[in-house]
């Protein structure tokens, strides 16, 4: 039987008559809709459609929104969406089998994907479910951070929680959509957020409550701030119309920190938002245990405390989890007391009877005896998040979620169902993740409910979901990155857009798909920094003055992920290139005067000082960090050194972070990334070992291993004039070996765990690019004819494997410099200027790579990323 013939079975065993009435064509395009059966001309009444339309399941709504424009109008529209969550509610309409939503992190962790699970074992093998059927993906959401906050779903919608990047979600896992929220410009201390419904408005309410920055005059300062879904307020976060008041304060802050402490989100009942108070961070255990907010009213009010809350005692511990959580169920707001840290396996859920009376009853009793409690009671993470009936069974079961530590970055997440009669405790389900962020603590509720309804996520015009959102956003696309900063103030709409990481994302896979290598110069600046950026197309074709050739050595990276870092001996700075944007560390390692125990610096074109600093990037947390590994002491006569390694985590203006130390030296060429790795070449003038080995870095796991080197690669010794680094081309770990006598680079790649011969590079017949007189670097490989990208610092080239011929692209040698009656140039050995013939620049241009370069090369890749979130962004255009 078809979906509409059961939805015609349906209405017509009601028996009722429904009459047409007279409806204007304005109103409704769609009055008679033709059947599309048997291809007869006859036609049905809008009414009568509507009766029959309303008893479908909202999958079949979907399918049927494809017959033709006016059922997809029909259909979509607010009238029908009304009533048929109106007839789910009036229970007109028979109920779908109750299955349960989870969310778990794409491998990238750069997006959330939502599941969907029935409340029962695998049919086939008996034993839990350990996955689940795939609803859809939310981009941007970085899940490994992504918490439910709303297990219960309020009205047929979830509200969700990125705790990376501080961002809500609201979505409807029935309808398969997602929408986020705006971001709020109030900052906090802590905050925390729930989902609530007016029903008075029909609008659902994300009400979030933030406690004050520890620098205000008024630290007890709390404030609420509300966003309504539909646009009624305009899309942002206004003030609560009540707002906290004074003498509630108190109460509010405690809630908060609560709820940020526990991760226990407020719980939506009975039109009120509620949150739980722990009575440790009172000095006496107050008589109020529930802060609640009216959504209808926006106003604050306190509910009494359960009777095993004793007022006026002394709490347990200081700042200790007292083992409760808010919950909902059966429409009413329960309370869950976790006795397992008290020595008794068991939870106790009450249930509040009455607003006005706050009288609590003991509703279940749930004992956790047995083998298969043990989970349960050995778990970190506990939540009792609802319950559920069967529609084979009007019995009610009691779903309980727990999270536990397996080993390493593992964590075993697992749902159980309770009933109360038989007392029987199933697992339906066991899943197991991966979390690698330990700047976070993992998500306390991945699970929640899925609720059939129409509920729209948003009605506002921010969504850019018409034909016209799409062009703008293909034209924008298509900008420069410079110009596509600047169309960011355009309007509030365009802003929102080139701010979200998909279009950020989107951005950077346009303008990098054909994978040319692409190039700026470093130039000096006469602003904050000592460089600036420009095209190297404008510097071929305009001779430089003075005042752009540099005066401060600079060793650039390769772009990773949009950004490049840019290193000079006392600091870093994280760039992009195309927008300006950049941000500045100072290193640890000139904070340590030690010249004594350090030999001099062996200086060329790719290193500076004593230091050696890579760029990394997280894919779990989307942000990138720089590796910073400073000698202390340094000497080859006795093979001894001494030094420290630290982290820079960009999007956070905290501290470098100390780290333990690579297991081996490492020389004093650049490090190379590789999906997340990041590579050295060890020393083998240092330390025990005297063979070339590669270190490596694991940012998830914050460990450095060892990679051994091409059997090949000889023993190292005084008399082996070679050198050995490592570079990425073409996402491939690379060794290379540069052989002076021969003028020959031996390339080799890691691949599928072995090593392979991938280049042969013969620079002998090559003038400036003599492995004799400089170091020579491939950068990239190009997308045609394989040409290979060498960089000597002061040379670009293609090289040719076939010919064995390099085409130059960019030579200091050729540079012409602009005439000046008084022409300068700051001195490379000491602060003072002098004033020099054109002659003499050209010789003080054409130093060896162990002097400053004037201007030093450098790939990037077109992109808007940056970190404005913390600091307005500072711009370096040129």
């Amino acid at each position: 039987m078809s979906d509409l013939d059961w939805a015609l079975k349906m209405d017509s065993s009601r028996g009722e008559d429904t009459m047409p009435r007279e409806v204007t064509k304005g109103r409704r395009r769609g009055v008679h809709m033709a059947t599309a059966r048997d291809g007869c001309a006859a036609s049905l009444p809008y009414e009568m459609i509507m009766e029959v339309l309303q008893w479908l399941p909202i999958k079949s709504v979907f399918r049927f929104r494809a017959v033709c424009r006016s059922w997809a109008a029909l259909l979509s529209s607010d009238e029908f969406r009304r009533l048929h969550m109106a007839a789910a509610k009036a229970a007109r309409r028979p109920a779908p089998p109750a299955k349960l939503m989870y969310i778990s992190p794409t491998a990238t962790f750069d997006s959330t994907t939502v599941y969907s699970c029935s409340f029962s074992r695998s049919s086939s093998s008996g034993r839990p479910r350990d996955r689940g059927d795939l609803l859809f993906t939310i981009e941007g959401a970085r899940g490994n951070c992504v918490e439910v906050v709303t297990p219960a779903p309020c009205h047929g919608l979830t509200l969700l929680y990125d705790a990376l990047d501080t961002a809500y979600y609201i979505c409807n896992a029935a309808t398969r959509a997602a929408t986020r929220l705006p971001p709020s410009a109030v900052r906090g201390s802590k905050s925390t957020a729930g989902l609530g419904f007016d029903a008075h408005t029909d609008e659902h309410k994300v009400v979030r409550l933030i406690n004050g920055l520890v620098h205000e005059r008024d630290l007890k300062l709390v404030r609420c701030e509300v966003y309504t879904t539909g646009g009624r307020f305009g899309d942002c976060w206004r003030p609560a119309a009540g707002g906290v008041p004074s003498n509630l304060r108190e109460f509010a802050r405690a809630a908060v920190s609560n709820a940020c402490t526990n991760k226990l989100s407020p719980v939506f009942a009975n039109g009120c938002l509620h949150w739980l108070m722990n009575p440790s961070y009172f000095i006496t255990t107050p008589s109020v245990a529930i802060m609640s907010f009216s959504v209808a009213e926006e106003t604050f009010a306190c509910i009494r405390s359960p009777p095993f809350w004793v007022p006026g005692a002394p709490p347990a511990s200081w700042l200790a989890s007292s083992g409760e959580q808010l919950m909902e169920m059966d429409e009413q707001l329960c309370l869950v007391r976790n006795r397992i840290p008290h020595g008794s396996n068991t939870l106790e859920i009450w249930k509040l009877l009455d607003y006005s009376s706050d009288d609590w009853l003991l509703n279940h009793r749930i004992h956790l005896s047995g083998h298969l409690a043990r989970d349960l009671r050995q778990s970190q993470i506990l939540r009792v998040i609802g319950s559920f009936r069967s529609y084979r069974s009007p019995r009610k079961k009691i779903i309980i979620t727990t999270s536990m530590h397996k080993i390493f970055n593992k964590y075993q997440k697992m749902v159980h169902t309770y009933d109360p009669r038989s007392e029987a405790l199933e697992t339906i389900l066991s899943i197991t993740e991966t979390h690698s962020i330990p700047e976070y603590a993992c998500p306390s509720s991945r699970f929640g409910f899925i609720q059939e309804t129409l509920a729209p996520v948003h009605r506002t015009d921010e969504a850019l979901s018409s034909d016209l959102a799409k062009v703008t956003r293909e034209i924008l696309l298509r900008l420069p990155a410079k110009s596509a900063i600047q169309y960011k103030f355009v309007c509030k709409k365009w802003f929102r857009l080139i701010e979200s990481e998909n279009f950020i994302r989107s951005y950077f896979q346009h303008k990098n798909m054909d994978k040319r290598p692409k190039f700026m110069l470093v130039v000096k600046s006469t602003g904050q920094l000592s460089f600036s950026f420009a095209p190297l197309n404008k510097c071929l074709q305009e001779a430089p003055s003075h005042s752009t050739l540099l005066d401060t050595k600079v060793v650039c990276s390769k772009p990773c992920h949009g950004l490049n870092l840019v290193s000079t001996e006392t600091k870093d700075y994280l760039c992009n290139p195309c927008t300006g944007f950049h941000r500045v560390y100072r290193n640890l390692g000139p904070n340590l005067h030690l010249p004594s125990r350090m030999p001099k610096a062996e200086e060329h074109a790719f290193t500076v000082g004593n230091k050696n600093v890579g760029l990394t990037f997280s894919p779990s947390t989307r942000q990138h960090v720089i590796v910073e590994i400073f000698y202390h002491r340094k000497d080859f006569k006795s093979r001894q050194y001494d030094m420290t390694c630290a982290l820079y985590w960009c999007n956070s203006w905290s501290a470098a972070q100390q780290i333990s130390v690579p297991p081996l030296p490492v020389n004093d060429m650049p490090p190379a990334y590789v999906e997340g790795m990041l590579y050295w070449m060890s020393e083998p003038r240092l330390g025990q070992c005297c063979e070339w080995a590669i270190v490596s870095f694991n940012l998830a796991k914050r460990t450095f291993d060892v990679v051994p080197c091409p059997s090949w690669f000889a023993r190292w010794n005084s008399r082996n004039s070679c050198r050995a680094f490592v570079v990425e081309l073409e996402g491939v770990l690379c060794a290379v070996l540069a052989d002076p006598v021969a003028d020959i680079l031996d390339v080799w790649k890691l691949e599928h765990g072995q090593w392979g011969r991938a280049y042969t590079i013969n620079l002998e017949a090559c003038p400036g690019y003599s492995l004799k007189t400089s170091i020579v670097v491939p950068l990239a490989v190009g997308p045609d004819h394989g040409r290979i990208l060498l960089n000597t610092g002061r040379k670009i080239g293609l090289y040719d494997p076939v010919e064995q011929t390099i085409l130059n692209l960019h030579s200091l040698d050729q540079v012409q410099l602009a005439s000046s009656p008084l022409l300068d140039m700051p001195s490379t050995s000491s602060g003072n200027s002098l004033t020099c013939s054109k002659e003499e620049l050209a010789a003080e241009m054409n130093r060896m790579d162990s002097e400053i370069i004037p201007f030093v090369p450098m790939l990037y890749e077109e992109s808007l990323a940056c970190y404005s979130s913390v600091r307005k962004a500072k711009m370096l255009w040129k």
